[in-house]
């Protein structure tokens, strides 16, 4: 798996020290199709609070507990001995292996400076000699590195600023931008109508949405928080979920969430305050005799996930009791098993 014990005994020291408590920490795999393997058991371990994060191939997980923190040790080694090419890969989007301490740990986050540039930037430089260069902005200095040049240093600087800057960006793309087009990116005004903002963004992402020749009603995808950068969502911060709409139920509450987490400084856990997503059950869970008409009534019909019960269920034009019935029942068991730690008895689907 890999590459010397040497790199083992690494990633080892590494993951014991990073997987904390409380603390954010970010697993990538190679493909997303790894995320198909591990949707259920990620999201699902208990205390570990697992959601899916960025390009649908990193997983965030913040656990509770020091048991959660044996989970999710178990859980990463589990993978890594599954397959060597749908392995984990990185933590906090690093190569594997490498200290994030190191010269080449902080170089290799930036984009556009790969393990090579990285690995010889390390041949002439030491850590502190580094960090010196970047918090002085000296990018003349950091250029005379070998494996960077100009270029590197510039983005090596311009990285390290947007880590300290204050600004934040609502970031929503489609999971196929070569035929959606361009993400739709809107800055915060923190002292401004978060609520309104949230909601041009909505009106604006929706479009990401629109049916296209791969497949109809293709979802917009995450709305995640981020930082300048725009590489990676921001951690524990709330995403706004979307099925090529948006209700305004969703956007009110992700605009109440993101006032909370970013002007009051609220920390937030747990899949379900983090994903603001309406109709969750429908995504979730199978269910019998339920289709896409059904949905959409149930949808219309203006309902939020809570008020999903038999009585208000079957006063929507067009719904049977029977199907009334079953979706109650599958909200209920949804409510039933969020009480009981997040282990969900019902069979869970990709969305």
């Amino acid at each position: 798996m890999f590459e010397s014990d040497f790199e083992d005994n690494i990633f080892r020291r590494r993951l014991m020290k990073e997987v904390a408590p409380g603390l954010p920490t970010h697993f990538s795999f190679y493909s997303p199709m790894v995320k198909v393997q591990v949707q259920s058991s990620a999201e699902h371990l208990p205390g570990a609070n697992g959601r899916y994060i960025g390009e649908a191939v990193t997983i965030e997980f913040v656990p509770e507990d020091a048991a959660a923190v044996e989970r999710v040790r178990e859980f990463v080694w589990q993978w890594e001995e599954h397959n060597e090419f749908t392995a984990v890969r990185k933590i906090n989007h690093l190569r594997r292996g490498v200290d994030p301490e190191s010269v080449q740990g902080i170089l290799e986050r930036v984009r556009g400076v790969d393990k090579r540039a990285a690995a010889k930037a390390a041949e002439n430089a030491c850590p502190e000699e580094l960090r010196e260069m970047i918090e002085t902005e000296d990018a003349k200095a950091l250029a005379r590195l070998p494996g960077l040049g100009e270029k590197r240093a510039y983005a090596v600087v311009e990285f390290y600023r947007n880590q300290k800057s204050p600004r934040r960006f609502l970031y929503a793309a489609n999971r196929n931008d070569r035929f959606r087009g361009a993400p739709v990116i809107t800055e915060l005004d923190l002292s401004g109508d978060l609520q309104a903002q949230a909601v041009n963004h909505a009106v604006r992402a929706q479009s990401l949405g629109d049916p296209d020749p791969l497949s109809p009603n293709e979802p917009p995808g995450h709305t995640t928080v981020r930082g300048p950068n725009l590489s990676h969502p921001l951690p524990m911060t709330p995403s706004l979920m979307g099925r090529s709409v948006y209700y305004p139920e969703q956007v009110s509450l992700f605009a109440d969430l993101l006032r909370r987490v970013l002007v009051d400084g609220e920390r937030l856990a747990g899949v379900d305050t983090l994903r603001i997503q309406r109709g969750k059950v429908f995504h979730t869970t199978k269910l019998s005799g339920v289709g896409v008409k059904t949905r959409a009534r149930v949808l219309a019909s203006g309902l939020l996930d809570t008020e999903y019960t038999y009585e208000n269920l079957v006063g929507i034009p067009g719904i049977t009791e029977t199907q009334a019935r079953t979706i109650a029942e599958a909200a209920r068991g949804d409510v039933e098993a969020a009480r009981n730690g997040g282990l969900s008895r019902m069979e869970v689907r990709v969305p």
